[in-house]
Order: structure tokens, then C-alpha cells, then sequence
């Protein structure tokens, strides 16, 4: 687990700590959100917390919940700023999510009718009793009743 107040190499931590210079349209005592500089669609802004958590998994849930009340002001925000059609707000977890800093953040994309972006992603299904067994796993590792 990362050190949860920040960490010397960390981009994000160095933008918090004022090392980098970023575009922030808000910054509370818990977390900062600026404009992305190489945006999916321009004013793409992250949410970053102030403190180091490597991802989402990491965060304690009053920092996930104090984001959280960030994330509608600054979704209304960014979408009457860039006259956006609608948004996506994504955390990339793990590297095989497309996480490429270890710093947990949010992002969120102004989308258009006409952009490029592709979506929506591919979607599966489940076989015979894999839906169960999953909420039975999910369920486990949440310290839950089966079938609450």
C-alpha cells in the first residue's frame, strides 16, 4: 500500500505540492481538480485528492465521498463551459484498466454528438449460473448474506 500523504515522484503530487504547474478550476483541503493537458476532448478536467492513494482501492470512503460531491458542481461546470452534448466520469484502476499514473483520480470528459471517442465498449454475457457465482464472490468479499 502507498503512503497516504505523497510521494516525492508522483506527477500528481508534484501538481498538488505546486511543482508542476496545472490549470485548476477547483481546489478544496482534500483534493484539486485541473484541466487535463493532453485531453480526450478539450476541457477534460481530472479530480485528484490531495493525499497519495495509488487507486481508487486505497482511497478511505470520506475522501471517495468528498469527491463525490465535487463531481456534479464540476460535471454542470465543464458541460455549459464546453456546450457538451453529455460526459463521461471514468476511473481507470490498475494498468489493465489504462491507469498510467498511480495516484487515484477521476476523469471527466466533455462528449459531443461527432467526436471520435468510440463507445459504447464491447459488452458479454454470463453462462448458466456465472451471474450467481459472481454475486455469491462479490457478496463474500463485501461481508454480506448471500442474497443481500
Amino acid at each position: 500500500m502507498s503512503s497516504h500523504a505523497q510521494q516525492p515522484d508522483c506527477i500528481f503530487c508534484k501538481i498538488v505540492r505546486g511543482e508542476i504547474p496545472s490549470s485548476a478550476v477547483l481546489e478544496t483541503a482534500e483534493a484539486v481538480a485541473f484541466l487535463d493537458i493532453h485531453p480526450v476532448n478539450k476541457g477534460h478536467v481530472l479530480v485528484v485528492p490531495r493525499a497519495h492513494h495509488a487507486d481508487l482501492t486505497e482511497l478511505p470512503d470520506h475522501l471517495a465521498a468528498h469527491v463525490g460531491t465535487l463531481l456534479p458542481k464540476l460535471c454542470r461546470a465543464i458541460k455549459a463551459a464546453t456546450g457538451a452534448d453529455g460526459f463521461n466520469v471514468i476511473v481507470n484502476n490498475g494498468a489493465a484498466a489504462g491507469q498510467t499514473v498511480g495516484h487515484g483520480h477521476w476523469h471527466i470528459i466533455p462528449r459531443f454528438h461527432a467526436d471520435p471517442v468510440n463507445w459504447p465498449w464491447p459488452h458479454s454475457e454470463y453462462a448458466g449460473d456465472e451471474l450467481g457465482q459472481m454475486r455469491f464472490r462479490i457478496e463474500r468479499e463485501l461481508g454480506l448474506k448471500p442474497g443481500h
